[in-house]
């Protein structure tokens, strides 16, 4: 992973140098604004019951991702691109209803106005992402992409968010130590889309898209996730 770390930097660096008088390349920016959740895996050891606990509570959450990127120009329907950036995904919970104890008599929930009456957790994985792809134009503007990311694992945080009765709110975020998370992954991505605008130095283009993480966020957690995100990337290409 360091030395396809290593090779994208030099890639882009030698491409941006050579363009100009190559006119072989390419390069751009790229922003992925995309809703993301983790794909429950069980590996047998965990109670189906649990599974289907946190798969009943947990949903997409809204993520930003973005990179800069390199396109080879094979010929004109052809090209091959490389980039780095970062990438988030994760997943959170639906608002909980939080009951501390039931009144005896009425059954009813005790209520007390100091406490929060809900809760949201959520889950975000913060990734270097090195993507490599294929492009296939169909005529001059619309073009299928698909391709793999190299994904190194930052840092993970999870943030509480306690609702009071008078709608007040309290939030925390902590570094998230609740298993062992994976330092590399890969993941497949997949695109559609459609250079809206060109003129002769850049083109802007929208493209509706996917990604798959191949492993699981964990090394060893019993109940595991595979993120799957899905978007609209938008950006400019020089």
């Amino acid at each position: 992973m360091k030395q396809l770390s290593l090779t994208t930097i030099l890639f882009v660096f030698f491409a941006l140098s050579g363009n100009a008088q190559t006119k072989k390349f390419a390069f751009g920016i790229n922003l992925y604004p995309n809703y993301s959740a983790g794909i429950i895996s069980n590996d047998g050891n965990t109670p189906g019951s649990v599974e289907n606990g946190f798969d009943a509570i947990e949903t997409w959450k809204p993520c930003l991702s973005s990179s800069i990127f390199v396109e080879y120009i094979i010929n004109e329907k052809s090209m091959l691109g490389f980039g780095m950036g970062y990438q988030n995904n994760g997943e959170k919970t639906q608002k909980i209803q939080l009951i501390y104890a039931y009144n005896p008599q009425t059954g009813q929930p005790i209520i007390d106005p100091s406490a929060p009456s809900e809760a949201q957790f959520i889950h975000n994985r913060h990734n270097l992402e090195l993507p490599i792809y294929y492009k296939r134009m169909f005529g001059k503007r619309f073009y299928l992409q698909a391709g793999v990311s190299g994904l190194i694992n930052l840092f993970n945080t999870s943030t509480s968010v306690y609702t009071y009765l008078d709608d007040s709110k309290e939030r925390t975020t902590s570094t998230d130590n609740s298993t062992d998370f994976r330092r590399f992954n890969i993941a497949a991505n997949l695109g559609c889309g459609w250079n809206y605008l060109t003129r002769d130095k850049f083109t802007l283009f929208v493209q509706p898209s996917f990604q798959y993480g191949i492993l699981g966020v964990s090394k060893t957690a019993s109940l595991n996730r595979n993120f799957f995100s899905t978007g609209i990337s938008t950006g400019i290409k020089f």
